[in-house]
């Protein structure tokens, strides 16, 4: 099986937010606060991950759209332009990537459903738990964006309101295995329902 570009991109960039979370415990002369100083290292590296996804997705279904146009018709192509302008227009205005968001996304432009595959194994059983997990994640990214306090509330957290390095480092995981599941759903599509033998090569 092949990738998109998109993923290839995401694993290259994503892996900044592995580099952020490795500056955890490391002493900062803007701070005599370690504890401050390691949240504000761990909520950027949820933050570069969060944006490494949010960048994916949008590239993906660009991509995916191009590769669908190949088989398309000659007839049809004024469509075809038409709504590659629509997918372009949707894919710039997810500024939020929650889960709801994606699935609505991904099943309007390719008509695919991903909520049956979205469970992330490593983790969880069932979509329930991994959607509140993703979501929790989504909910850290926006207090670290918008200057709030962690929510008491997000799991997986050791400690209720406190970052800590095994919440980051799934926080990365989950957010890699939606990017690699997704990229594998987008390309079954591709060659089941598309005629693109080649999937994304």
């Amino acid at each position: 099986m092949s990738s998109s570009v998109a993923l290839s991109k995401f694993s290259a960039s994503v892996a900044g937010a592995r580099v952020l979370a490795g500056f955890h415990g490391n002493v900062s002369n803007a701070s005599p606060n370690q504890r401050f100083t390691d949240t504000c290292v761990l909520s950027a590296a949820v933050a570069h991950g969060v944006g490494c996804w949010e960048g994916y997705l949008e590239a993906v279904l660009r991509e995916f759209v191009s590769k669908t146009r190949i088989q398309a018709h000659r007839r049809a192509w004024t469509l075809i332009v038409q709504f590659e302008a629509l997918v372009d227009k949707a894919a710039s205005e997810l500024n939020t990537p929650s889960w709801d968001k994606c699935r609505d996304l991904i099943l309007n432009i390719t008509g695919m459903d991903v909520y049956p595959s979205w469970i992330w194994n490593a983790k969880f059983s069932n979509q329930t738990d991994t959607k509140a997990f993703f979501d929790g994640v989504l909910r850290v990214r926006h207090s670290f964006a918008h200057g709030f306090s962690i929510p008491n509330d997000i799991p997986g957290l050791i400690l209720a309101g406190n970052l800590d390095k095994a919440y980051v480092a799934n926080a990365i995981s989950c957010v890699e295995f939606f990017a690699q599941k997704t990229d594998l759903l987008l390309e079954y599509e591709l060659t089941h329902r598309h005629g693109c033998s080649n999937g994304w090569n």
